[in-house]
């Protein structure tokens, strides 16, 4: 029995998202993998009702997403994290696992923005490193140094040259949405996506610790304010635009210049809520130490294993983003939609939709109580 043609994007997210090749669903659905590469590709061929049913139970997704005419697959404007720097060590499998979970997001995001408007509290800024200031494109602002365009995005913020308490508080103040997710074991720090007609969704691994997580927002955040496409400059870029927007040269520069310790390190952890690693990397770049203090300093944290793993004694909470819960509520709370009704309007399962949204699953949840009112009249 024919049935309609599925959309050959929704597969392929589908089957990335669950780190399967063509060969691997064939072998599980009966499908041909000739049938499946032809819909993927986006030709005519039409699957049966049976097969449909089929590829859903093994990849786990309602058949109705399958049908869903979301924009085609869409690839990230960044994927960040220190694998990158030696690619072969992320698989592609991983790769395309993480990319998929931030466009299955985007799909969330898009359908639940439907019913509401955003109305930022910042502007989402956009600036271009040039030489020459005449030379800008229309859609930025001129800036001579990353560096720089932190700067005015802490002014725009109405920050001074202090610690920034909540980036993900401040980011999302731009209509730029923060989300974590499950990576797999992948050793990916965070992806951004810009997805046609919204704003940039920022996928961070939940995996990572908070400081690293941060650095990981602010150097995606620069990809957002800097990069409307990709050039050999870019991450040296983002990470001079993270340094600076996380500890602004005029606020960190006198508390680097003092004798710098384990322990003072600790407690400038505690202060900017960046890495022990990064103030010593960032006292280095802004000349408060020489190179022989910076080694001996990274040799010290290596001899006590603080290079795998900063002391937990001076760890900082883990920072939340908002705007993709309070839009989860607003539809249950405030449209009146059922926690399944919303799952089935967002073409995922239950159980999935709270995981990725880190919320308890719905049979965990506590129900509410009714309240016995005793006594009365006599």
């Amino acid at each position: 029995m024919a049935s309609k043609q599925i959309n050959g994007g929704m597969l392929l997210l589908a089957r990335k998202r669950r780190r399967k090749t063509q060969k691997d669903l064939a072998a599980e659905t009966g499908v041909a993998q000739a049938a499946i590469s032809r819909v993927e590709n986006g030709t005519k061929d039409v699957l049966s009702h049976e097969e449909i049913q089929s590829i859903a139970r093994f990849l786990g997704f309602p058949v109705s997403f399958f049908f869903e005419q979301e924009p085609l697959y869409k690839t990230p404007l960044s994927i960040h994290g220190a694998a990158f720097r030696k690619k072969s060590a992320v698989s592609a499998k991983d790769q395309g696992a993480v990319v998929a979970l931030a466009n299955h997001l985007v799909l969330h995001l898009r359908r639940m923005l439907e019913a509401v408007d955003l109305e930022p509290q910042f502007p989402l800024l956009q600036f271009e490193v040039v030489d020459d200031k005449s030379s800008v494109s229309e859609h930025a602002r001129a800036v001579t140094s990353a560096a720089e365009a932190a700067q005015k995005v802490r002014k725009s913020w109405q920050l001074d040259d202090g610690p920034l308490p909540n980036l993900v508080k401040y980011i999302e103040a731009t209509g730029v949405f923060v989300v974590q997710g499950n990576f797999g074991g992948a050793d990916i720090d965070g992806v951004t996506i810009r997805p046609p007609g919204m704003k940039p969704v920022v996928v961070l691994n939940e995996d990572r610790p908070a400081d690293r997580k941060r650095f990981s927002l602010a150097h995606e955040y620069g990809h957002v304010i800097l990069h409307p496409f990709p050039y050999d400059a870019m991450e040296k870029e983002a990470n001079e635009f993270a340094a600076e927007l996380l500890t602004p040269a005029k606020g960190v520069l006198p508390d680097l210049k003092k004798p710098l310790t384990i322990p003072r390190l600790g407690q400038l952890k505690l202060k900017w809520r960046v890495a022990m690693a990064a103030l010593i990397y960032r006292a280095k770049a802004l000349n408060a130490i020489t190179d022989q203090a910076a080694t001996s300093l990274y040799k010290k944290m290596s001899y006590y294993g603080y290079r795998t793993r900063e002391p937990d004694e001076f760890s900082i909470e883990h920072e939340q983003g908002y705007l993709s819960t309070q839009l989860l509520e607003l539809h249950t709370e405030d449209l009146g939609y059922s926690f399944d009704e919303l799952a089935d309007a967002l073409r995922t399962f239950p159980t999935e939709l709270a995981e990725m949204h880190g919320l308890k699953p719905p049979d965990q949840r506590p129900k509410p109580k009714l309240k016995l009112v005793i006594g009365g009249e006599l």
